[in-house]
């Protein structure tokens, strides 16, 4: 365990209606919507973007900043804010479909295509990548290293999700791990419970937990493993969210559950813990070098 304990903030930067595309029809009532269809809903990524921004530098603390190509595409001004407000730029790929419903192929396209926009308006290199609702692959983490990415933070340890991937290999104790190809893995947070693994690192489960629940867990992942790694989309902190209503009572039960307090719980958080970006903290660690 490290002397000091690490918190990573990262943020996955898709707007409400990027559900939309993932692949995943069992999720809707109605036949799947396509991303054709997201030019006909409301963008609300930016002002949510920016909220989280200046919430930020409110508390002077930075993160990793996993961006949809989709969105820096239309949204060039905001890439270029978020590096400017000196955080980092991560590839949240541009489709954002889950990795397993795409031909190896039509994956390293779309990577390639997120990363160009990217590395085009910041003029910096992209080392990290997040999948689609952490639908990481064995195949995929391949291409990943192929195609210049220096750490992947898709994995959610021991924890049977219908979308989530799984790693061959990997342990689950260890919060940060270097893959077979060689590819770093810096994994999403679990609190061990027993036998038990229970995610502990955001989305859906930051809302449903009640707060000093939440807080104490995240102290305990800190404790035994000295780093906790938290997520959150700018869609969860919109005060009025606009709704999906073709989606199944299950996933918009995971979708809306108390996204009314999310904004409130997120500035607990940020007072609570002292967040910063990953690859800047690869670099200290001493997992990559400069």
């Amino acid at each position: 365990m490290r002397e000091k304990p690490v918190c990573l903030l990262t943020v996955d930067v898709e707007d409400w209606f990027h559900v939309i595309g993932t692949g995943v029809n069992h999720w809707f009532r109605q036949p799947i919507p396509t991303a054709s269809d997201w030019q006909n809903y409301e963008r609300r990524v930016v002002r949510n973007t920016e909220w989280i921004l200046d919430t930020l530098d409110k508390f002077n603390l930075k993160a990793t900043f996993f961006v949809l190509g989709w969105v820096a595409e239309r949204h060039t001004g905001l890439v270029q804010e978020i590096r400017q407000r000196g955080h980092e730029i991560g590839c949240h790929g541009y489709w954002h479909k889950l990795i397993r419903t795409q031909t190896p192929e039509q994956f390293r396209e779309d990577t390639r295509r997120s990363m160009g926009l990217l590395q085009n308006q910041t003029g910096e290199k992209v080392h990290g990548y997040r999948a689609s609702s952490a639908s990481i692959t064995d195949w995929g983490a391949d291409i990943l290293l192929e195609e210049g990415i220096t750490y992947d933070s898709s994995l959610y340890p021991a924890i049977h999700h219908d979308n989530y991937g799984r790693l061959t290999g990997t342990d689950d104790r260890k919060p940060i791990e270097r893959l077979p190809n060689g590819l770093l893995e810096v994994k999403l947070s679990s609190l061990r419970l027993f036998k038990a693994y229970l995610p502990w690192s955001g989305g859906g489960w930051f809302r449903l937990y009640p707060y000093p629940v939440f807080k104490c867990g995240a102290k305990r992942i800190l404790r035994n493993q000295g780093i906790f790694l938290f997520f959150i989309h700018p869609w969860e902190v919109d005060e009025c969210p606009p709704r999906l209503d073709s989606l199944k009572l299950a996933a918009h039960f995971r979708r809306y559950v108390s996204i009314k307090r999310c904004r409130s719980r997120l500035l607990n958080l940020l007072s609570d813990f002292q967040f910063t970006a990953i690859y800047p903290t690869l670099l200290k660690e001493g997992f990559v070098e400069q």
